[in-house]
């Protein structure tokens, strides 16, 4: 099939320091839970699958309850949970890496360098992120995009034109705060919710298993999420769920040794720091044991 044609590797590049990099696209699927599709350059849909390469122009796109993740050359990764997607470019000349966000959400690991310049750009409809080394999560949301900076910092304007180096309208949004942006309007970071406390769990015997995690209810929390994956990077997630009370549930997990991720929505709709634990999940039993990391 077309779509599943591995595209050549391209040759490396000598950065501002004079350091011999990597070529950042294209990108490797790590790995796909649930039903996604890769969009080659002219926008045709083929069957997402592991070990398939996303290059310039391409994207990816995922179903309702599908998750992936992306590796690219220069070590950085890009989580795309259910119902989003994204393309790739590359900026020509400067081998800056563009994820441009048409639909839902991604999470970024970007790798850190030393650099006076954006070495990872996110697009979304209203502004331009550029990331020299960061944690963060954004995504489009009913006309203007939602950023969240758990690691690092991320430098926000609304330069669709993509200059490089500072710009006029830039906001530096820094780790543990949010902004909200639209295409009119101050940006003003704010400070996220701290990460939910897990204080029990239990489960419900019989052909359909159900998971409950029990959180401790959190001041300022308008909704909780809770994600489970079989890796401590979150490259491999599983399920996720959201709820309004501080009370997750699961169905159809097989009993493993997960981890699972907590967080919570504040009233302006951002999300907050993110607590692990680790969880040996096992169906026909209730003891199961937790650490909080």
């Amino acid at each position: 099939m077309a779509g599943q044609v591995s595209a050549a590797p391209r040759a490396a590049y000598v950065d501002d320091h004079f350091a011999c990099r990597a070529q950042p696209l294209p990108a490797v699927v790590l790995h796909l839970t649930g039903d996604a599709w890769k969009l080659d350059s002219k926008g045709k849909a083929h069957p997402l699958q592991e070990g398939m390469t996303i290059d310039e122009q391409e994207g990816v796109r995922t179903s309702e309850s599908a998750f992936t993740s992306l590796l690219l050359g220069d070590g950085s990764r890009v989580v795309l949970p259910s119902s989003s997607q994204m393309r790739l470019h590359l900026v020509p000349g400067q081998s800056i890496p563009q994820v441009i966000l048409e639909q839902g959400q991604a999470e970024a690991y970007v790798i850190k360098r030393a650099s006076d310049h954006d070495r990872f750009q996110i697009v979304t409809p209203v502004g331009v992120l550029g990331v020299r080394g960061t944690h963060f999560r954004v995504r489009d949301d009913a006309g203007q995009s939602v950023l969240e900076v758990l690691n690092g910092q991320v430098a926000v304007n609304r330069d669709v034109n993509m200059k490089r180096g500072p710009v006029e309208d830039e906001v530096k949004v820094g780790a543990r705060q949010g902004l909200l942006f639209t295409k009119q309007g101050d940006l003003k970071p704010v400070e996220l919710l701290p990460a939910p406390v897990l204080i029990g769990q239990d489960g419900l015997k019989g052909d359909a298993p159900v998971w409950h995690l029990y959180l401790q209810p959190l001041p300022g929390a308008q909704r909780y999420r809770a994600q489970v994956a079989t890796d401590t990077a979150f490259l491999n997630i599983k399920q996720q769920n959201f709820s309004s009370e501080p009370k997750m549930s699961f169905t159809g997990l097989k009993a493993s040794f997960y981890h699972v991720r907590l967080s919570a929505y504040d009233e302006h709709g951002l999300e907050g720091e993110t607590g692990v634990y680790d969880i040996f999940y096992y169906p026909p039993a209730t003891q199961a044991q937790a650490t909080g990391g």
